[in-house]
This record gives structure tokens, C-alpha cells and sequence, in this order.
């Protein structure tokens, strides 16, 4: 019996690993930048927008981490760690979050690429962490629904 459910248990995680290969497959998921954001709020699908008009060699995908879909072709991330802070796999399957994912659009986008030698000192480094603190604070603006928040009158 125990035999029996073993052998239909591995059978099952084969169909899901061949699922998974599959959607990976159709996606192209080792040929892009893949960001997991939150497209509810109005301050990530403008950064969003932003990094798409930069994006002139087409490398960067975007899912949304509401999108049950993120986590059949992603299998190794959560709703749970996505909805806390932006995500993105590499095309190697290297898995960012927060910060790291901001310094990774910034190195990869072509509009960008010339201004990279600049960031490369402690000072830029600095302003670019406010730069993304700053955008994490508009995100957590907007989910205060806070009065004061302008972003709440968009």
C-alpha cells in the first residue's frame, strides 16, 4: 500500500515539475528579467511603465504577484515574501528582492547602461538606496490610505 501511494506521489510531482518545464518553456523565462511587483499600486505601475519605455532591448517581463500564474511558472516564490517587497528572477534563475532588484533594472537597461560606471562609488551607491527608499515609502503610503498621502488622489 505504502508502495502504492509512493509511486502515485512521484508520478504526481513529475506531472507538476513537466508543468512547470512547460510554462518556463513557453514564457522564454531563461531569456529575460522577470519582475514580480504589485500592479494594485499606482506608484509600482508607474515605475513599471517607466522601466518598459527604457527598456529598449526588450528584456525585462513583468507579473504581478496577484497573478496565480507567477507561482506555477516561479515555483520557488511566495505570495507571502512578493507582496512584501518587489522580486525578480534572472535569466539564470537568480532569485532578487527589494534593493538588489532596483541596482539589477539599473545595470540591465540599455537607456542606463552608459551612467553605470558612475554608480559604482559609495556616494551613488547612497543616493540610489534613497532613491528606492523613497519608493518603498510611496508604497507603503498608498497602502496606509493615509489622508495625506498623494497618492490617494490619483
Amino acid at each position: 500500500m505504502f508502495a502504492c501511494f509512493f509511486n502515485v506521489s512521484l508520478a504526481q510531482e513529475n506531472i507538476n515539475i513537466n508543468k512547470t518545464n512547460s510554462l518556463r518553456e513557453k514564457y522564454q523565462v531563461d531569456k529575460f528579467y522577470w519582475v514580480i511587483y504589485d500592479n494594485v499600486c499606482p506608484y509600482c505601475r508607474s515605475a513599471t511603465q517607466h522601466i518598459k519605455d527604457l527598456d529598449w532591448e526588450g528584456r525585462f517581463k513583468f507579473l504581478s504577484y496577484r497573478n496565480p500564474l507567477t507561482y506555477k511558472i516561479f515555483p520557488t516564490l511566495t505570495k507571502e515574501e512578493c507582496e512584501k517587497d518587489v522580486h525578480m528572477v534572472t535569466p539564470n534563475g537568480e532569485v532578487l528582492s527589494g534593493y538588489d532588484v532596483f541596482k539589477k533594472v539599473l545595470d540591465n537597461l540599455a537607456a542606463t547602461k552608459i551612467l553605470n560606471p558612475l554608480f559604482k562609488n559609495d556616494y551613488a551607491e547612497q543616493q540610489l538606496k534613497t532613491i528606492y527608499e523613497k519608493m518603498v515609502k510611496e508604497r507603503s503610503c498608498y497602502y496606509n490610505m493615509s489622508d495625506t498621502c498623494p497618492l490617494m488622489s490619483k
